[in-house]
């Protein structure tokens, strides 16, 4: 396959370093000059295309105001030719008909850097200095005032015509000029798309979500630092923390699908959460006589039990149950004389 390089040729390379340059001529300077050249010519290559389009836009105002006016003479053709009229009162009037809204009477503002030394006049002003012109080059008594003001205005017409003709070949030999090479300001991005395909959602099976428990690498310190020791004054914080915790263990309690029996604390259990909590030499000496008290389905039934209370509005019996049961969990976790660790902590 044949490669066409001949779109490179348009690059416009302003530090070409396989330039020759004479040996008495810097080398730098002259790259830095060629530099300056190149981006004065361009700047004011745009410049010019920028105020021969905003020159076209005035012109365009222009000549349609220029219509409207010989459009209202047309009309007027017999008022004009009555004896005893006077021109300029005549022409006044023609001008304020033609003249329209104030809004349309002030011209579009020029680009930044064009026409800025003067101000662009109103069009109105600029069709009574056309109309000025015209009464000066018919002289003091023209023999028909009337079709002669009409001929001065048409002609005026064609020199607008014919400039907006000469504005419009230089504008398209900038144009082109400017074409003819490739800068920096002329790349684009000529056509982005992307699309990602997504992929259908799989129907996800039914499961029964069951609460998430924090993994620790020794859950027997954290639980025996949970629980401490009432002093003279009353309960210890550790006491009032484990009555906090118990939330996830009714979760599981109640959301296990497993255990089909109805969960229910048992007479012995329910003695053992009368206990008053922070009172452990009682709780010592309850377990002591009561073993099958520290059995896990004793710790379940009283969760369930403080759970239901809580559902009934009895926060302090919730409290209570969900403590003593907490109390039991300890003492099971910690092994086989977990119950003597446990106390003796």
């Amino acid at each position: 396959m044949v490669v066409n390089y001949s779109k490179w040729d348009a690059l416009e390379l302003s530090d070409d370093s396989d330039i020759e340059v004479h040996p008495n001529v810097d080398k730098r300077s002259f790259i830095r000059a060629k530099q300056n050249q190149i981006h004065q010519q361009r700047f004011e290559r745009r410049h010019q295309i920028d105020t021969l389009k905003y020159e076209r836009i005035i012109n365009d105002g222009l000549l349609q105001r220029i219509d409207k006016l010989l459009h209202s003479l047309q009309e007027h053709t017999q008022q004009a030719t009555a004896p005893g009229v006077n021109p300029d009162d005549f022409m006044m009037q023609a001008l304020m008909d033609c003249a329209g809204d104030g809004a349309d009477d002030i011209p579009p503002k020029p680009p930044q850097g064009v026409h800025t030394q003067t101000e662009e006049p109103r069009y109105s002003v600029m069709m009574a200095s056309l109309v000025d012109q015209v009464k000066k080059e018919l002289g003091d008594n023209p023999q028909d005032w009337f079709q002669s003001y009409v001929k001065g205005v048409e002609g005026h017409k064609k020199k607008v015509n014919a400039l907006q003709v000469e504005l419009h070949q230089k504008l398209a030999e900038l144009e082109k000029e400017e074409g003819k090479k490739i800068t920096s300001d002329s790349i684009h991005t000529g056509f982005s798309v992307s699309s990602v395909a997504k992929e259908k959602e799989k129907p996800k099976p039914a499961t029964t979500s069951k609460p998430e428990t924090a993994e620790v690498l020794n859950p027997g310190a954290l639980k025996e630092d949970s629980l401490r020791r009432m002093d003279s004054a009353g309960q210890s914080s550790g006491a009032e923390a484990d009555v906090d915790e118990p939330v996830q263990k009714m979760s599981k309690v109640l959301n296990d699908e497993d255990d089909d029996e109805h969960i229910e604390p048992t007479e012995l259990g329910k003695a053992f959460a009368k206990i008053k909590m922070g009172d452990y030499k009682q709780c010592l000496q309850f377990i002591s006589e009561n073993h099958a008290v520290v059995a896990e389905r004793e710790t379940d039934g009283l969760l369930v039990q403080g759970f239901n209370a809580q559902m009934d509005g009895k926060p302090e019996v919730a409290k209570q149950c969900v403590h003593q049961a907490l109390l039991l969990q300890y003492c099971r976790s910690l092994g086989r004389d977990g119950v003597g660790l446990f106390f003796k902590r």
